[in-house]
């Protein structure tokens, strides 16, 4: 197979969101991810990765540099990222990837993280039969000083 140029307009990418195990595909029907294609998973042996095929030339050097450098379009990628994990989470152990992990194509995704493959196990292992819990504490606006000295 011959490379295509990862700039191109029509070049899709394979964005990695996660990598699991025992991942149900149906806990992402209607997520949408960070582009325009629906998130799916990827078969990798017995793990499973969760992705999303982009449009490569969104996620080249210069146009991620300026995403980070734009709070409200960062924001909106981390939580499109976020929800797309969580998701994976609620339904298995769940090994998160991060922010932006692409690879060329499906087939480079499968090598890259085959690769790690014993890292992925080894996480699940520890992580399984856990839940994390977050907890948020607000303190109350401080109220208005109507007094006059």
């Amino acid at each position: 197979m011959t490379e295509r140029d990862p700039e191109a307009s029509d070049t899709q990418a394979t964005y990695v969101f996660a990598v699991c195990r025992g991942v149900n595909p149906a806990a992402f029907t209607g997520l949408p991810g960070v582009g325009d294609e629906e998130v799916r998973t990827l078969p990798l042996g017995t793990l499973t990765a969760v992705v999303q095929s982009v449009e490569a030339a969104d996620f080249t050097e210069e146009v991620w540099q300026g995403r980070l450098s734009d709070q409200l379009e960062l924001e909106r990628y981390a939580r499109a990222h976020h929800e797309v994990v969580s998701a994976a989470a609620v339904c298995c152990p769940t090994v998160p990837l991060p922010l932006a992990t692409l690879y060329l194509d499906d087939e480079r995704a499968r090598q890259g993280l085959a690769e790690e493959a014993e890292r992925f196990h080894s996480v699940l292992r520890r992580i399984a039969h856990h839940a994390e819990w977050g907890v948020k504490v607000y303190a109350p606006a401080e109220p208005a000083n109507d007094t006059v000295a």
